[in-house]
């Protein structure tokens, strides 16, 4: 009876069950890989959103596909801060980065069309792309004097492949789209006619010290579609808004425009209060994101700390970007062992595995973004599963 794109529904592992186990006994957990800024204490206040929402206008309904003016015009302010100028006309408003997603999937793709996808990576699209009927094919990222790079040997397109996906800055790893692999995939979509998906959202959170090479939004080369939304840029996840940046040679932006405006038009999803307080979220929010940059750096020193008075043979992979820390684990350490054990210690993470990275060198990734006591405390929890392991 039912459809067989909701396959991955029926999946579990071992690391779920047992912590299902652990909630159905009411057994506290220690939660290392909530990446969630609202439960780490940052957000807006009760008294600040609600004088942002209420506003004149809400109560009424001008059905704009590509979103209100008034907040496409912010979303370009935004950009043009940070040195690119574009039009309000080449943005489109969906109700979250990963809707605008299944908007591109639909608009670029056929069912069982390909795309291909960075590995390592969050294993978001994988849902998405299921339930478009959408194959996805990864091509590596590896490690090259200390920087994530294109591994130029797996990356390959077939008659199916309809585009590529880049993140900039990537979750876990926090590497930005050099230059370098920029001009790699804007010829290879060059080559084989490909469209490119550059996902952004955490653009605004590089690490103290690192220069980022900054929006891909300029691009006229190739057809490229950017992705952010106020999850991210303006930590308020709740109000569920994010956007879709056309950019390329005129003729396919223009025609790129033309269609996905039948596609946001079939759904409208983007609400009216939301849209009205986004301009004034956009301009207000540096000082949440700052602070959250804050704490970031605070927990890396502290995670850095304990792996040298641990001894326990680990390291902190380079984080040049992002609020999530790969903890590389001695060799030959079982990643699904350890956080069995670490469970029992009241603590969860998340495997290296989840996001795709290799086997041969385990790891576990760790969200920065908990106040730096529980963060400690979930350090400590580690530390008794690794002697366990």
């Amino acid at each position: 009876m039912f459809s067989s794109r909701l396959s991955f529904a029926d999946d579990s592992n071992a690391l779920s069950k047992a912590r299902e186990r652990r909630r159905t006994a009411g057994l506290p957990t220690l939660d290392l890989a909530d990446a969630n800024p609202a439960t780490a204490g940052f957000g807006w206040s009760v008294l600040e959103l609600g004088t942002l929402l209420r506003r004149d206008g809400i109560q009424r309904q001008d059905p704009d596909a590509r979103g209100l003016t008034v907040a496409r015009t912010a979303i370009a302010d935004y950009y043009l801060a940070r040195g690119t100028r574009l039009t309000p006309d080449r943005i489109f408003l969906s109700a979250s980065t990963s809707e605008g997603y299944s908007w591109l999937f639909k608009l670029l793709c056929n069912p069982g069309d390909e795309i291909l996808v960075p590995e390592p990576a969050y294993p978001l699209l994988e849902v998405i792309a299921a339930l478009e009927g959408v194959t996805l094919r990864p091509y590596r990222l590896v490690q090259l004097a200390g920087e994530w790079v294109i591994d130029l040997a797996s990356l390959t397109a077939s008659r199916q492949t309809r585009a590529i996906v880049c993140i900039n800055p990537s979750n876990p790893t926090g590497a930005f789209v050099s230059r370098r692999d920029r001009d790699i995939l804007r010829n290879f979509a060059l080559k084989n006619s490909l469209a490119v998906l550059c996902d952004e959202v955490f653009l605004d959170y590089p690490a103290e010290g690192v220069s980022s090479p900054g929006t891909w939004v300029g691009e006229t080369q190739v057809a490229l579609y950017v992705l952010s939304g106020l999850s991210k840029v303006a930590v308020a996840p709740q109000l569920k808004v994010g956007w879709i940046i056309v950019s390329g040679p005129t003729d396919t932006v223009q025609e790129s425009c033309r269609r996905l405006e039948h596609i946001a038009d079939a759904f409208l999803s983007v609400n009216t209060p939301a849209q009205l307080a986004l301009p004034d979220l956009l301009r207000r929010a540096e000082p949440i994101r700052a602070a959250i940059r804050t704490r970031v750096s605070e927990n890396q020193q502290i995670l850095k700390d304990w792996v040298v008075s641990s001894g326990h043979a680990c390291t902190v992979l380079p984080r040049p970007a992002g609020w999530m820390a790969i903890l590389g684990l001695p060799p030959g350490v079982s990643e699904e062992r350890l956080l069995l054990n670490a469970l029992d210690e009241g603590v969860w993470a998340h495997p290296g595995y989840f996001y795709g990275l290799s086997s041969n060198s385990p790891s576990v990734i760790l969200s920065l973004l908990p106040k730096s006591s529980e963060f400690s405390e979930g350090l400590s929890g580690l530390d008794r599963a690794l002697r366990r392991t």
